[in-house]
């Protein structure tokens, strides 16, 4: 199965990007997460000719949106509201990138809601419908990452409540090997119906180091192994400076693992 391989770049820096992007036959993920200039400072018409730039190259284009200090289900409301202003506005700017995914942190937090889950739900799925009902009105599919989630439950339950519209998920490989004592391989299976898109980067299991692959402790072996037992192919990004991002490519063709070819590995 051929699978496609993003660099994730902050947007300041995607016109730097461009021609290493372009030379290293990968795509991109667009960082979107400063809220001023999202909320203030960003012009649509810019937008939108940068993904008619990515567009012409032949580059294709996912969105990270913001999460630092959101909170989707906050009993704030000025909270709660603030994180739907930066979620949808995103979501037009993704729009206008020609994106196919915009990705968005779940905000649960074990430590606050483990013991409240349904009545954060409760709070936080209006807002999870109404980001994914604008993303389809914008030709594009919102997907729900693990941050610092113990298993896959919550991301499902989302989805779930997400009904019709459709919504997805983005699997943090590294989040889910700091944070939970599940296997990567029940995230996958758990997730499988629904997985689009995993980050890679390497970690020595304390902190979310986005080291290059190889550098650390993640057994990426299980993560693909089990991605080709369920029949998935996620698109995978690699959340590292794009100088490791670029680094990482080459282990994995070296590695014959665009083509899933495990016994390389």
């Amino acid at each position: 199965m051929q699978i496609k391989y993003y660099a994730a770049v902050g947007y300041p820096e995607v016109t730097s990007a461009l021609e290493s992007i372009s030379e290293s036959k990968m795509h991109l993920e667009i960082e979107v997460q400063d809220p001023r200039w999202i909320l203030q400072v960003c012009e649509l018409p810019v937008v939108r000719k940068l993904g008619n730039t990515l567009s012409n190259k032949g580059i294709r284009a996912h969105v990270q949106g913001p999460f630092l200090d959101l909170a989707p289900g906050s009993l704030d409301p000025y909270i709660r509201d603030h994180t739907r202003s930066l979620f949808l506005r995103t979501v037009e700017i993704a729009g206008n990138l020609q994106a196919e995914y915009l990705t968005l942190y779940s905000g649960y937090s074990p430590l606050l809601h483990s013991g409240v889950i349904d009545q954060w739900l409760e709070v936080c799925l209006p807002l999870w419908r109404e980001t994914a009902e604008a993303a389809e009105r914008h030709g594009l599919r919102v997907l729900v990452a693990n941050l610092f989630e113990e298993d896959p439950g919550v991301q499902l339950r989302i989805i779930e409540g997400c009904g019709d519209v459709p919504c997805g998920a983005c699997l943090d490989l590294a989040h889910a090997f700091i944070y939970s004592k599940k296997k990567l391989s029940t995230w996958v299976n758990s997730l499988a119906e629904h997985l689009k898109l995993a980050y890679l980067n390497d970690t020595k299991g304390k902190d979310d180091s986005h080291l290059p692959l190889g550098q650390g402790k993640i057994p990426f072996k299980d993560f693909y192994n089990s991605c080709l037992k369920k029949g998935v192919k996620p698109d995978i990004v690699f959340k590292m400076p794009l100088a490791q991002a670029l680094q990482s490519m080459q282990t994995v063709r070296r590695l014959g693992l665009g083509q899933y070819q495990m016994d390389l590995l």
